[in-house]
């Protein structure tokens, strides 16, 4: 099955008769979103200050964020898609990642699956004495985790999806790289430079959740197998932002040294024979002659300038540019 991938619109980010949701559209509903369930934990909270106290108010932020993160992450994926298109000639591998790793199912599995993951961890380590004061300020706030929980999944879902387009598109490289190209990584620039900006927004998120998680009076935290929960779930968006950049990059890095050093060597080879050739003529001096060593010199300047810019060509994202 082909489709037209610019077209490639989740559950999230509908396409409806010929038109998408507008930015402002899509801040409008992050922030909508997040400021409900601040609102929510707010009033059921009898005690307002608690609301404050216990920094409840950074969960709203964290899923209007998350959310912000996953229409952005759609957009840099429609840009991806249209790079790999073009570059493959095909549309067969972003096909493959909409159908399979970004269909709704798999958007709503991974949201689910953290969705639970953060309720059943804010659960060990301790939902603060403050919510224990009444039903509804528990069914919030583990509503709340819930979706925060549920958000951050399909945002790390969309952006795990870039990682696997990826490693998958990485071995096709060597069939794609221009060294000419004026990015300096072969044409591929585009696919790197949206790794660095995903790990930014995983951070970002990371950041909020770091924030929230030192703020809150966790009633289990004197306990030494909660406190290593507490450093795992801490850690872990800054460990997938590093390996969002890296594990991608090590595998491009691998296929590109690849290429140019077979590309390379051909044109080594062809300096060679050109200079063979261009040797058998230095004697002569008609004009046939002359008009040959004009035409293999300029060739040979030609191939020097490609050793020059393959060279110059960075290896992935992870590199920066040879010197010449």
């Amino acid at each position: 099955m082909t489709q037209d991938i610019t077209r490639f619109h989740p559950f999230f980010d509908p396409y409806r008769q010929g038109h998408s949701l507008t930015t402002r559209v899509r801040i409008v509903i992050a922030l909508g979103i997040g400021g409900f369930f601040a609102a929510l934990n707010f009033l059921a909270l009898p005690d307002k200050s608690v609301f404050f106290e216990q920094e409840t108010w950074i969960l709203g932020a964290i899923i209007s964020t998350a959310i912000l993160a996953l229409f952005i992450a759609t957009e840099v994926h429609r840009g991806n898609f249209r790079l790999i298109d073009r570059l493959l000639g095909n549309n067969r591998l972003s096909d493959e990642l909409v159908q399979g790793w970004l269909s709704d199912r798999a958007y709503l599995r991974a949201g689910l699956i953290f969705a639970v993951m953060s309720v059943t961890v804010a659960h060990l380590l301790g939902v603060p004495k403050a919510f224990h004061v009444g039903l509804w300020p528990l069914i919030s706030i583990y509503l709340t985790y819930f979706v925060s929980g549920f958000t951050a999944g399909m945002g790390l879902w969309s952006i795990f999806g870039v990682v696997v387009l990826y490693l998958k598109f990485a071995p096709l490289l060597p069939h794609t790289l221009d060294p000419q190209d004026p990015d300096g990584v072969g044409g591929i620039k585009l696919l790197g430079n949206s790794l660095w900006f995903f790990a930014t927004l995983v951070a970002a998120v990371g950041l909020l959740i770091a924030v929230y998680l030192f703020s809150v009076d966790w009633v289990f935290m004197e306990q030494e197998a909660i406190r290593l929960l507490f450093s795992v779930w801490l850690a872990l968006p800054f460990v997938l932002a590093i390996s969002i950049v890296l594990l991608p990059g090590l595998a491009v890095r691998r296929q590109v040294s690849r290429f140019k050093h077979y590309k390379a060597e051909q044109l080594r080879e062809e300096k060679a024979q050109l200079f063979a050739s261009y040797k058998q003529f230095q004697a002569a001096g008609d004009d046939e002659i002359i008009a040959s060593k004009k035409e293999l010199n300029e060739r040979l300047n030609q191939v020097q300038q490609q050793m020059q810019q393959l060279r110059r060509m960075r290896n992935s994202h992870l590199d920066r540019s040879d010197k010449a």
